[in-house]
């Protein structure tokens, strides 16, 4: 798809994957041994659970007791909700060169953020990064006025509407292809973002 600069008014990122490595929820390693399941497996045995805290079902404390219910685990010092929490807000890296492009595009855009998140990620990394100053409009798949995850349509309409722009106008980069085809079927220019070399080159034309 050749983009045409002159009609982007707006910029809308994803946040794992496109911001950051993703974070995993179920990164502990000692979860992984004790059920001998890979996050995946483990994600697939709680789907409903699972799905349900990214859409604002579970906070914290019990979306964890939930799991370890499930499970028929009993807490201990390495399986509890505090040690749990710990290994997935420690799971994803941040990638500084997407930082930066942020900064420069926010010089002659409005730049949103679009996420599939919980809302414990999302307390996480809106204290630990400021969001506010890069973002002018946050929307999350766990926000009490959404509850839905892309690539379902209500969350790409809900950040246009708080970003008061037509999705003609807005350029949407996410990691995920369902995501991406979802954008397109709306309007929205869009770039699939497969790794930080390949993206950079992508957004050069806007810089």
């Amino acid at each position: 798809m050749v983009l045409d600069k002159s009609k982007i008014k707006v910029v809308i990122f994803d946040w794992g994957g496109v911001c950051c490595r993703e974070g995993e929820p179920f990164d502990s390693l000692d979860l992984q041994y004790t059920l001998n399941m890979n996050p995946d497996q483990i994600a697939e045995k709680v789907r409903e659970i699972y799905n349900g805290y990214y859409i604002g079902k579970y906070d914290r404390d019990s979306f964890w007791r939930a799991i370890i219910q499930h499970f028929g685990l009993k807490e201990n010092e390495k399986i509890n909700s505090i040690v749990l929490s710990s290994a997935y807000l420690s799971s994803y890296e941040i990638y500084p060169e997407v930082f930066e492009v942020i900064k420069k595009l926010k010089l002659k855009y409005k730049i949103g953020l679009l996420s599939n998140l919980t809302p414990e990620m999302r307390e996480h990394i809106r204290f630990k990064y400021n969001l506010k100053d890069y973002f002018e409009s946050e929307v999350y798949s766990c926000d009490s006025d959404l509850e839905s995850m892309k690539p379902n349509f209500k969350p790409y309409q809900l950040i246009l509407k708080k970003l008061d722009v037509l999705p003609e106008a807005t350029l949407f980069i996410d990691n995920s292809s369902k995501n991406i085809k979802a954008a397109e079927t709306l309007g929205f220019n869009v770039i699939l973002f497969k790794n930080v070399p390949q993206f950079l080159k992508e957004i050069n034309f806007l810089l």
